[in-house]
């Protein structure tokens, strides 16, 4: 007879300790016993036994995977104790059935089973049992954790802001609350008040808490997902609130909050699109201030703003620096001024006709040599495709006629399934998007040759997404120097760099191939959305 041999520990914990090396031995003793050949071991180290999905349970799927391709060759699956095999009764008949579908047997060295009625039958008390015994165990520690909650202590981790005692790694019971962290508390919560009183939007946060020195104090980049989590999930701790996920009640809790509540609620309203700076919803699409949140400022990278100052016997409009900490705050610029400017500019910056000409005719030539290799690589896989679906019919035709066993059928029959389905994605990406190009260049070209007036003429609603087409970082400006450097759109940044030469806008155009395509299909619904309200308007 022939088995293997599944031995587990349920926490890392237990991993250096002789668990492990106890199971094993035993085992190979049972099987040295019962005349049992090992021809293989299998070993789950820290590893849950409460379910068995795939991440918690990889050796033992390993293990049934062996029984099945030595299907008939594999008589005993050998463990220790039958909570070992699984600690929930319906996992362990299904796994049990399973193994018994491929020939195997399951064998406990320390109790009594088998397929007789009495050893089925203790065989169902003893799963029932490790069950049982893994509830009650949950069960004491989801009582001892909310307790702690009613205490006013956080029984796990706290966010990032506090530093964690690791009482539990020191064998020890909490008794203190977390206390904050002196390099990030600081940051975080100056990040929150921020966003609270409207200063930020959540993009603007993740790089000011680099800029204030969170990378710097947590040794990586700021990412969405942690001011996200800041902002959402570990607000109510922030705040100073405990949130018990099994009784569904807050408390308040021991340690230091960074935020008032009111600050958060403020944050919440602001998420859920409910509130702005003090409560007053913003207009993203403020007409008076049309440069707005795409005018940056020179000196701190944070996006211009625009209001009034009331003057004797008038209000005047300008665009200023709401960061506090930057040296021009405070600083306007009056509206007038830096909107012509702006319309300086952008006539500085329109492409001349010759160029424009010139990348019409390049993007044509471009367009159709890639086009001609997709359709060449479209072909390949239409081919392979049809040759697969040629393969995939003669494996049901081998199974009709009796060639392939049901398992042979089965095996074959996802392999082509699996090679069909790769050979469509490669198909479906081979085929770039169709298009009227000469039709998209001309509306391009022609709406771009003369920008200041096209901005001018622009809805006010339609003028942040223009900009953001031609500064998709933003444009700095400095009081004192006027504009600076800004990232371009590639169109503009390949006319600043193309000295003329079709050579060079070809190579230009072939490096940055699909981007330039994202690009003018960008540029053409951008141009339809103008036309749209061009229309209703008129």
């Amino acid at each position: 007879m022939k088995g293997i041999i599944y031995i587990r520990v349920s926490s890392d914990e237990q991993v250096e300790g002789t668990s492990l090396e106890h199971q094993e031995e035993s085992c190979r003793r049972y099987c040295q016993q019962k005349g049992i050949e090992i021809v293989e071991l299998f070993r789950e180290e820290g590893e849950s036994a409460k379910d068995l999905s795939l991440n918690n349970r990889k050796a033992f799927l390993r293990a049934l995977e062996f029984c099945r391709k030595q299907k008939g060759n594999v008589q005993a699956f050998i463990v220790l104790r039958v909570d070992r095999f699984a600690r929930n009764t319906e996992d362990h008949f299904a796994v049990r059935k399973l193994l018994l579908d491929y020939g195997t047997t399951l064998h406990s060295v320390t109790e009594p089973i088998g397929n007789k009625p009495a050893e089925k039958f203790i065989e169902t008390v003893l799963a029932g049992a490790a069950e049982y015994e893994n509830a009650i165990r949950k069960q004491r520690c989801t009582d001892g954790m909310s307790k702690k909650i009613d205490q006013g202590l956080w029984p796990w981790r706290s966010p990032a802001g506090y530093t964690s005692a690791l009482t539990k790694q020191r064998g020890e019971k909490k008794t203190v609350p977390d206390a904050p962290d002196e390099k990030v508390f600081s940051i975080i919560q100056r990040g929150l008040k921020e966003y609270a009183k409207g200063n930020c939007s959540q993009a603007e946060l993740m790089k000011l808490l680099d800029e204030w020195g969170l990378k710097a104090a947590r040794g990586k980049k700021t990412l969405p997902q942690f001011v996200d989590r800041i902002l959402g999930v570990h607000l109510k701790f922030y705040a100073g609130i405990l949130h018990n996920p099994f009784t569904r009640e807050e408390k308040q809790g021991l340690h230091t909050p960074m935020i008032t509540k009111e600050d958060m609620h403020q944050i919440q309203a602001i998420r859920a699109g409910k509130a702005g700076r003090l409560g007053v919803k913003k207009d993203r699409f403020n007409p008076a201030f049309p440069l707005r949140k795409t005018v940056v400022c020179a000196s701190c990278s944070r996006p211009y703003t625009g209001g009034f100052s009331r003057g004797r016997n008038d209000t005047y409009p300008y665009y200023h620096c709401h960061n506090r900490t930057c040296v021009m705050y405070g600083k306007g610029i009056p509206k007038e001024k830096l909107e012509q400017e702006f319309l300086k500019h952008l006539e500085a910056l329109t492409p001349r006709q010759n160029f424009l000409a010139l990348l019409k005719e390049t993007v044509i030539d471009v367009w159709k040599e890639k086009g001609q290799l997709f359709e060449e690589h479209a072909q390949q896989y239409e081919k392979q495709l049809a040759e697969l679906e040629a393969k995939r019919k003669r494996v049901f035709e081998m199974r009709e006629d009796g060639s392939y066993s049901p398992d042979e059928f089965r095996e074959r029959k996802g392999e082509v399934e699996s090679e069909i389905a790769a050979v469509k994605i490669s198909l479906s990406e081979s085929r770039i998007e169709q298009f009227d190009i000469e039709g998209v260049l001309t509306y391009a070209t022609n709406f771009i040759s003369n920008l200041g007036r096209q901005w001018f003429d622009l809805a006010p609603t339609l003028r942040p997404r223009f900009q953001k087409l031609l500064f998709p970082e933003g444009l700095p400006y400095d009081r004192a120097h006027g504009f600076r450097t800004a990232k371009l759109g590639l169109v503009f940044e390949i006319n600043q760099a193309c000295l003329g030469e079709k050579s060079q806008l070809v190579d230009s155009l072939r490096n940055s191939w699909n981007q330039i395509i994202e690009e003018l299909q960008a540029w053409q619904g951008f141009m339809t959305a103008h036309s749209n309200t061009t229309t209703t308007g008129a």
